[in-house]
C-alpha cells in the first residue's frame, strides 16, 4: 500500500502518547468551527484513558511524515451495543471483522490523499487477517468523512441513534466494507 510520499504508517506504542495526544487536541481545535465537526473534544473524545488503552493494545496506527503525526486511527473489535442491531450485509461473527475509531487526519496533511491512503492499509491489513468486513460508524454531521468511505466502496447499511457518553444519543450512519 502507497502513501504520499515522505509519509508512513506505523503502530503506536506506549511512548507515542504525548506525540498522539497533542495530534487529536490539535485537531479538535482545527475542526470545532467547522460545520462537519465530529463532536471530538479534548475531556470527552478521544479520552487520555482510550488512547492509552489503544496504544497499549496495539490498536492505535500512526501516519507519519517525519517525526510528525500527520494522521491517526484505531482499529480493533470493539463495538457499540448498537451495532448489534445494524442490519450488516455480511455475516460475520465477533472477531471477524474489524471496527474503526478516531480516525483522523491533520488539516496540514489534507488534499494529498493521506486519508485514503490510511483506510486503504488498514483495509489490506484486515483481508491479510482473514476477515470479512471493516465496520464503521460516522457521526451525522461528518459528510466529507462519508464521501471517503462511500469513494473506497464501503456501503451505507443504515442510520441509526447511538450512545456514546462523550455526545449522549446521536444519529450516526453505519458503514462496512466487505472484505
Amino acid at each position: 500500500m502507497m502513501l504520499p510520499a515522505g509519509y508512513q504508517m506505523r503502530l503506536g506504542t506506549p511512548a507515542d502518547f504525548a506525540a498522539v495526544r497533542a495530534f487529536y487536541n490539535q485537531l479538535i481545535d482545527d475542526m470545532e468551527h467547522l460545520p462537519h465537526h465530529p463532536m471530538w473534544d479534548k475531556e470527552g473524545h478521544p479520552s487520555d484513558a482510550y488512547l492509552r488503552s489503544a496504544l497499549a493494545g496495539g490498536e492505535l496506527w500512526l501516519a507519519e511524515r517525519g517525526n510528525e503525526v500527520a494522521g491517526a486511527l484505531i482499529v480493533n473489535h470493539a463495538a457499540n451495543e448498537g451495532y448489534y442491531s445494524v442490519p450488516w450485509k455480511v455475516e460475520a461473527a465477533e472477531g471477524e471483522y474489524s471496527i474503526v475509531h478516531a480516525f483522523g487526519v491533520s488539516m496540514r496533511h489534507r488534499g494529498i490523499g493521506l486519508g485514503s491512503a490510511m483506510m486503504r492499509f488498514v483495509i489490506e491489513r484486515a483481508r491479510q487477517a482473514g476477515e470479512k468486513a471493516l465496520r464503521l460508524d460516522v457521526i451525522d454531521l461528518n459528510k466529507p468523512a462519508e464521501k471517503v468511505y462511500l469513494q473506497l466502496g464501503f456501503y451505507k447499511c443504515c442510520e441509526i441513534e447511538l450512545f456514546y457518553p462523550e455526545v449522549d444519543w446521536q444519529l450516526f450512519h453505519m458503514y462496512e466494507l466487505a472484505l
